[in-house]
C-alpha cells in the first residue's frame, strides 16, 4: 500500500514497459510471464486496477495499480487481452507526438525502433476500460531540459494532456515521468496542468508518506524471478 500525505491510502503499483514473445528480459516479460503474474494476483484476491480506480477508493489490500510506460504495441496485443481475460484493468502511459510511430528516443538497440500504439489503439482501449494517461510527448528528460529549456518542458507537460484528450474525447488525468526523472518545476506544472497524480521510478517505502504527485512503484522486467514477484504481492495484500 501507499500512503498519501493528504491521508489517503492507496494500492501498491506495479509498472511494465513491454509484453511480447522473445523479449529481453531487461525491456520486459513474456505473455507467458505477465499471466502467471497477473494470475498470481488473482489468487491472491488481488485484482489489476488502473490509476483512477486506485486513487479513488479501491480497497488498496484488494487491488494493485498496473501500469505500462510508453504505450507500446504489444501492450495492445498481448498484454490487454490477459488483462480483459481476468477482470483486470491497467494505466498505459502514451506519447502524444509519437502515436503510430517507432520508439526513437534511444539509440539502445534493445529499446530503439519499437512498434508504438496508434490513435485507433488508444481510443479502443480506451473504450474497453483502460486508462490512458500522459508520458509526454516525445518522451522528454524533464529533469535535464528543465535547465536547458524551460518551455519545452511546460509544452511536453501541458501539450500531451490536450492532445490525448482531443484523441479519447474524455479527461486525461494521471501522468508518468519519463526515465523517473523530473525537478520541481515539472512538477509543479503537472499539478497546473490539471493532472490529479503522477507516477514515479521510486520504490515505495515502508512508513513513508508520499505526494501524489510523486507516485512510487516497483518496476517489473523479465529479470524478477517468481519468488520475488510472489513476495512483493503476498506484501501489497498484508497491506506492506
Amino acid at each position: 500500500m501507499i500512503r498519501l500525505e493528504d491521508g489517503r491510502v492507496i494500492p501498491s503499483i506495479l509498472y511494465y514497459h513491454r509484453v511480447a514473445p522473445d523479449i529481453s528480459p531487461h525491456v520486459g516479460v513474456t505473455p507467458e510471464m505477465f499471466e502467471r503474474q497477473m494470475r498470481f494476483l488473482k489468487k491472491l484476491e488481488i485484482k489489476g486496477v488502473t490509476v483512477a480506480d486506485g486513487l479513488n477508493g479501491s480497497d488498496p489490500q484488494k487491488t494493485c495499480i498496473l501500469t505500462f510506460d510508453d504505450g507500446y504495441l504489444d501492450n495492445f496485443e498481448y498484454a490487454a487481452p490477459i488483462l480483459e481475460d481476468l477482470g483486470f484493468r491497467a494505466t498505459i502511459f502514451c506519447l502524444s507526438a509519437c502515436l503510430g510511430s517507432l520508439s526513437a528516443w534511444t539509440d539502445d538497440p534493445l529499446w530503439k525502433g519499437i512498434p508504438l500504439m496508434a490513435t485507433e489503439e488508444i481510443r479502443e482501449l480506451s473504450g474497453r476500460g483502460f486508462e490512458i494517461g500522459s508520458h509526454t510527448r516525445s518522451h522528454c528528460d524533464l529533469g535535464r531540459t528543465s535547465r536547458e529549456d524551460p518551455l519545452r518542458v511546460r509544452r511536453e507537460i501541458f501539450d500531451s494532456r490536450t492532445e490525448l484528450e482531443d484523441i479519447l474525447g474524455r479527461p486525461v488525468t494521471a501522468f508518468c515521468y519519463p526515465y523517473g526523472s523530473l525537478s520541481p518545476e515539472s512538477v509543479d506544472w503537472v499539478r497546473e496542468a490539471g493532472y490529479t497524480s503522477a507516477r514515479s521510478v521510486r520504490r515505495n517505502r515502508i512508513g513513508r508518506m508520499y505526494d501524489p504527485f510523486m507516485l512510487p512503484c516497483r518496476p517489473v522486467s523479465g529479470r524478477m524471478s517468481p519468488v520475488r514477484f510472489s513476495a512483493y504481492a503476498l506484501a501489497a495484500r498484508m497491506g506492506l
